[in-house]
């Protein structure tokens, strides 16, 4: 017997008496019917109308791989798929601006009602929500045109001199003159820009964990951190506080975090939750390294020790 080959026909999907059955199986499950006299083999398209009606012709090997058997049902005929594109279109109140058919998955020109062009697929456009980008806010220059027209609506300056993204918080100073670093995500979805004006002063850093040390989180809050520290312990299981300074200078926990994070990344230690979360001993150590040695931390465990927390 050669190398690798087996030594049963119906478990390797070789036996066509087995193949058959399969075949006929899956047929009844999914409501189908075969139209051939005969079995044809497993690699030879067969005659079939779908419980929808309509005929079609799957392969057998196909089906035993878990397919449909339909190509009408699964979108992919190419009279469906556009159909289905032009209605979709239709219920977003979107123009087609391509003067054809370019197929499945090729992008196709579209104008929203706002004035957008985007470039949908039409077998993604169903999993896109309204589909747009721009209106969506993930056009980055149509986010960022938003985001200066709030600021400048708000009476705030943007100090940043390029655009860093909707997720990425950007340095600006709000109409009382503090500086600020709202997220433009943040932002367009309500959110104030200036977290001082807010009553945020974010003066509370902390470092938490697992019980075990394996994931660590870095944070910020204001005033009493046990609300934060106690969701945090019930979503995500970070009971154990390794670092808790409060009663730190306005700006300064966020500008350690904001540290931190730029020093992990550095190092090519991603985050594996949200944008705070690590996992290891590595993330943890540079963690403590940075924030034990800052001196806004080393100041406040001097006037108050009880501020540093230690695990």
């Amino acid at each position: 017997m050669a190398r690798g080959v087996g030594i049963c026909r119906a478990c390797a999907g070789q036996d066509p008496k087995a193949a058959e059955a399969e075949f006929l199986a899956r047929l009844a499950e999914l409501g189908a019917t075969l139209l051939e006299p005969g079995w044809l083999g497993s690699k030879k398209r067969h005659r079939v109308r779908c419980a929808q009606g309509h005929d079609c012709n799957p392969w057998p090997s196909s089906i035993s791989r878990g397919r449909g058997v339909c190509r009408t049902c699964a979108r992919s005929d190419t009279g469906t798929a556009e159909a289905a594109f032009r209605a979709r279109l239709a219920e977003l109140d979107a123009t087609l601006l391509e003067d054809r058919w370019l197929g499945a998955g090729k992008p196709h020109r579209v104008r929203c009602p706002e004035g957008h062009i985007w470039s949908p697929r039409p077998k993604n456009l169903h999993k896109e929500g309204s589909g747009c980008r721009g209106c969506a806010g993930r056009d980055p220059k149509v986010a960022e045109a938003e985001f200066r027209a709030r600021l400048a609506q708000l009476g705030a300056t943007l100090l940043e001199p390029t655009w860093l993204g909707t997720s990425t918080p950007h340095r600006a100073r709000c109409a009382q003159g503090h500086d600020c670093a709202p997220r433009p995500s943040g932002v367009r979805s309500g959110e104030g820009i200036c977290a001082t004006c807010a009553g945020k002063v974010w003066d509370v850093l902390y470092v938490i964990a697992d019980e075990w040390g394996e994931l660590v989180k870095v944070g910020i809050t204001s005033g009493d951190p046990r609300p934060r520290l106690a969701r945090h312990r019930r979503d995500l299981g970070l009971g154990q506080v390794v670092r808790l300074i409060t009663g730190l200078p306005d700006g300064v926990a966020r500008e350690i975090e904001r540290q931190v994070l730029a020093e992990l990344e550095a190092a090519g230690v991603w985050p594996v939750w949200g944008k705070e979360t690590f996992y290891g001993p590595r993330a943890l150590n540079r963690m403590l390294d940075l924030i034990d040695h800052h001196p806004a931390v080393r100041q406040a465990s001097q006037d108050e020790p009880g501020q540093l927390v230690q695990s």
